[in-house]
C-alpha cells in the first residue's frame, strides 16, 4: 500500500511502478486534493518527465544543437520542385523526371549566391533493414528492429546493425549513377559549378555514395555525423567505430559486435574525429556515443540537428552545390528546418532543395 506522506522511498517506489507499467506513465495523472497517493503518482511522473528531458538535453549538447542561435535557414522560393507539393499528395515517392525540377535548371541555379546553396538530398539505396521491414511487415519488424541480426525459419541470417545495401539497393544506386552520367545530367543540374559531397557515416550511405558519385567532378567528399538517421533504439541506425574493435568484438559503446571499423571497411573515405565541440565536417567520437538503446530521437530534436548541420555547411563549404547522401528521416527533418513540406523519398531518390541563410546582425 502506498504511504500517504510523500517520502523519498515512496517516490522511488512509484517511479519503479511507473517504469514497469503498473501505472500509466504516458499521460499526465489527474491529481485529487483529497488523495495524497494521487499527488505521489503525479510527482513520480514529473521525475520521469524531467529525466527524459535531461537525456534529450544531454544528447543535444553532444550534438551542438542549440549552440548556433542567430542564423535562420529557409527555402527562398516556391514552385521550383514537385516534391514541395507533398501535402497535396501530388508527387508519389520515386525518382521524378528531371529530379522533380519544374523550371529549367539554369533558372534554379541563378538563385545561388553567397548565402544560397542548392542541395541534392540523396536517400541511400535499399538496405537489409528496409528489405526486412517490407517482407516482415511493421508488427514483426518492430519486434526485431532493436536486435543485431535476424535469422529466418530456414536459417538465413540478416545483419540489422549498421544495415548494408542489398543487391537491389546496389542496383538502385547504379541506376541513379547512370541517370546522372547520361546526357551530361550531372553538369546540367550543377551548372558546372564546384560541387561537394557530404555523406552519412553509416554503411548504406557510404556504399551508395561510392556508386552514385563515382567519376563525378567533385571538389571535396566529407563524412558527417550530423546527417545520420534518427538516433537511438534501432540498431540499423547505430554506426560502427572509426577504428577496429579490439579482438573483432563489441566496442565499449554501441549495441553490437563487428569485425571492422570504418577506416578498415571504407578506406576510400576520411573519418576525422573532431570531438564534441566540432565545427567542421567529421565525427564527434571514434565510438558511437549518440546511439542510445532506450531513447529514440524525436523529430523536433532532429530538426534542430539539421539546423546545426546547415550552420556547419554554410560556415565550411564554399561550394554552392552540395550532394548530401543521407537517410529518409533526416531528409524530412532538413526540409522542415527550411520551411519545406516533409517529403519521404524512396530508396536512391534525389530531393533537390534551395536553402538560403539569413544571418542575424551581430549574432
Amino acid at each position: 500500500m502506498i504511504a500517504c506522506h510523500m517520502s523519498f522511498s515512496s517516490l522511488v517506489l512509484v517511479v519503479s511502478l511507473l517504469l514497469t507499467g503498473s501505472y500509466a506513465a504516458s499521460a499526465p495523472f489527474k491529481v485529487s486534493d483529497d488523495k495524497p497517493a494521487d499527488k505521489l503518482v503525479a510527482a513520480a511522473q514529473s521525475v520521469l518527465q524531467k529525466a527524459g528531458k535531461s537525456v534529450a538535453a544531454a544528447q543535444n549538447d553532444t550534438l551542438g544543437v542549440g549552440r548556433h542561435k542567430g542564423d535562420r535557414f529557409t527555402s527562398p522560393v516556391d514552385g521550383y520542385f514537385i516534391q514541395e507539393r507533398a501535402s497535396r499528395g501530388l508527387p508519389k515517392p520515386g525518382q521524378h523526371k528531371n529530379f522533380g525540377a519544374l523550371v529549367p535548371w539554369d533558372h534554379i541555379l541563378s538563385e545561388l549566391d553567397a548565402e544560397t546553396k542548392l542541395l541534392f538530398l540523396v536517400r541511400h539505396g535499399q538496405a537489409w533493414s528496409n528489405y526486412l521491414e517490407e517482407v516482415l511487415g511493421p508488427d514483426l519488424w518492430y519486434g526485431v528492429v532493436s536486435k543485431c541480426g535476424f535469422t529466418t525459419g530456414n536459417g538465413t541470417d540478416y545483419q540489422i546493425f549498421d544495415a548494408e545495401l542489398t543487391d537491389a539497393g546496389q542496383a538502385q544506386a547504379e541506376d541513379l549513377h547512370a541517370m546522372l552520367a547520361s546526357n551530361s545530367s550531372f553538369h546540367t543540374v550543377t551548372g558546372g559549378l564546384p560541387t561537394r559531397a557530404i555523406v552519412s557515416p553509416l554503411s548504406r550511405c557510404l556504399d551508395t555514395a561510392s556508386i552514385v558519385l563515382a567519376d563525378m567532378q567533385l571538389t571535396n567528399v566529407n563524412t558527417e555525423e550530423l546527417i545520420r538517421e534518427t538516433l537511438g533504439s534501432d540498431t540499423c541506425d547505430a554506426r560502427r567505430s572509426v577504428s577496429d574493435p579490439a579482438g573483432g568484438g563489441k566496442p565499449d559503446t554501441g549495441p553490437c559486435a563487428f569485425d571492422r571499423g570504418l577506416k578498415s571497411k571504407c578506406p576510400a573515405y576520411d573519418f576525422p574525429v573532431l570531438g564534441e565541440d566540432k565545427t567542421d565536417f567529421g565525427l564527434l567520437t571514434d565510438d558511437d556515443h549518440l546511439w542510445k538503446k532506450n531513447k529514440r530521437e524525436k523529430q523536433k530534436d532532429q530538426i534542430k540537428r539539421a539546423e546545426t548541420f546547415l550552420k556547419t555547411l554554410f560556415n565550411n563549404a564554399e561550394e554552392q552545390v552540395i550532394f548530401v547522401v543521407t537517410h529518409s528521416g533526416f531528409i524530412r527533418s532538413l526540409l522542415l528546418a527550411v520551411d519545406r513540406e516533409p517529403y519521404r523519398p524512396k530508396n536512391a531518390e534525389v530531393v533537390p532543395a534551395l536553402v538560403r541563410r539569413r544571418q542575424r546582425q551581430n549574432a
